[in-house]
């Protein structure tokens, strides 16, 4: 890997120019079962490098699959006469920022490798896990479940003297049912998913957890309908992860801040919300989904706080964006494979508990609604608006928990959310294990939060 740092080091660049080179390896398997059918199995191995130069603030990008030492050397060469074909007097030029420079090599750190585990076990558990979803349940009608793990090797040089190298895992199981009496559609799904090795799934009950969806499923068709209106609400840990993750964590992307796609350009410094709210992005936890060492740009991870006591005090930055908005490069660069570029992404993104039990919760909203396992929804990161559905929910009445009721909505403006916050649980769970998606690059994170009490919200349900 030395000859890589020389043949990057020997490119003739200016004081403000930068150049690095990448390689990525991941070998991945991934399983889809459809209604008891194997409908997908893939094992993939994909490795190659990717070149970037900066020459008087205009990139050169070039990838290759030929990690012979001519084929890095050519690669970092087109990238080099990429960035010197293309015009010195552009409008806005590119520079980087970097503070510092590392030496390291990370091990993988997982008690089972999922690649010692045979395709033939991998298959077993996904089909036992669908066959006790339908158990019993004649209204279900749709099943779905997936499994997935990877083990991602990076090594990554630059012209600056950074020069590491780390592996990290991911593994993940996910199941959903589609319930039906009549007209009557109620959704459910379960899934777990860690950066820890094998242990994930084989600690994941996979018969209990099919049973147990099946059986939620068939619960919602007879639970109450929702009610609909602006109303008090408590939303439950797989709910705020989902929700600080998609309505407030891309707006936190600096990227965005950077393009005004986002709610929260210029408000550095400024009230984003309660006091009582304060958010962290973190892949430094051991064994959490959105976890890594160090980022695609060599820069090692850390804790990130972005919101403190309801002021905005930080975004999630990459080399770049630090240089544009003189800020402290914070690791948050991530590319999901050797043909992609580095671009600003989340990792584990919470907000920080609270003093409430979520009885005390309760007594605070009187009447309202409990929201609770999130089922996805939509996010406009610029405007601040989103939609979220809940698998179910229950009447809050006199401050008191009760009746259960089916799938149900929440939608609103982002930062209304966070103002309109009465109280935050003392809780905390990463409860959204994900796969996020921008600029058509897919990375494992995860979400959470402690339960939070939120005041008028707009809350639908099926009349």
């Amino acid at each position: 890997m030395s000859e890589i740092k020389t043949l990057v080091s020997s490119l003739k660049l200016g004081k403000e120019d930068f150049a690095d080179f990448r390689i990525t390896e991941v070998e991945s398997t991934s399983l889809v079962i459809r209604k008891g059918n194997v409908e997908q199995v893939t094992h993939d191995i994909s490795i190659g490098g990717a070149a970037r130069v900066l020459i008087n603030g205009n990139w050169g990008f070039y990838y290759t699959t030929n990690l012979s030492t001519e084929g890095i050397k050519a690669a970092l060469e087109k990238a080099y006469k990429a960035a010197k074909a293309l015009p010195e007097n552009v409008t806005e030029k590119s520079r980087i920022k970097i503070e510092r420079t590392y030496e390291d090599e990370v091990k993988l750190n997982v008690k089972i490798d999922p690649r010692n585990i045979s395709l033939e076990e991998k298959v077993k558990i996904v089909l036992e896990f669908d066959k006790n979803i339908w158990k019993g349940n004649e209204e279900i009608v749709t099943t779905s479940v997936t499994l997935s793990d990877s083990v991602k090797k990076e090594y990554i040089t630059n012209s600056y003297g950074t020069e590491v190298k780390y592996e990290v895992c991911s593994t993940r199981i996910s199941g959903s049912a589609v319930a039906k009496e009549g007209d009557l559609i109620q959704n459910v799904s379960t899934s777990v998913g860690e950066s820890r090795g094998w242990e994930t799934i084989k600690e994941f009950d996979h018969v209990k957890e099919g049973q147990e969806l099946g059986r939620r499923g068939i619960e919602l068709l007879k639970a109450l309908p929702p009610p609909s209106g602006r109303m008090n609400i408590i939303m439950d840990q797989s709910l705020v992860g989902v929700f600080i993750h998609e309505a407030f964590g891309h707006a936190s992307e600096a990227d965005a801040v950077k393009a005004n796609r986002s709610i929260l350009a210029g408000l550095m410094g400024k009230k984003v919300g309660n006091e009582a709210i304060s958010v962290t992005d973190d892949p430094t936890i051991p064994g959490m989904r959105g976890s890594y060492p160090y980022d695609s740009e060599g820069t090692k991870a850390e804790r990130r706080e972005i919101v403190k006591k309801g002021i905005l005090v930080g975004y999630l930055h990459s080399l770049e964006t630090a240089a544009y908005l003189n800020a402290k490069p914070n690791g948050a660069a991530r590319a999901m494979d050797f043909s992609s570029k580095p671009i600003v992404r989340m990792s584990n993104t919470f907000i920080e508990n609270g003093e409430y039990s979520l009885e005390e919760l309760a007594e605070m909203i009187k009447n309202g609604v409990y929201l609770a396992k999130s089922y996805g929804g939509y996010v406009d990161p610029a405007r601040g608006q989103f939609y979220f559905s809940a698998q179910e929910g229950y009447l809050i009445e006199n401050g008191k928990i009760g009746n259960k009721i089916q799938n149900v909505s929440m939608s609103g403006l982002t930062l209304d959310v966070l103002e309109n916050v009465v109280g935050v649980g003392n809780d905390l769970k990463l409860a959204f294990p994900g796969t996020c998606g921008k600029d058509g690059q897919w990375v494992p994170v995860s979400g959470g939060g402690p339960h939070i009490a939120v005041k008028e919200i707009v809350v639908g349900g099926r009349k």
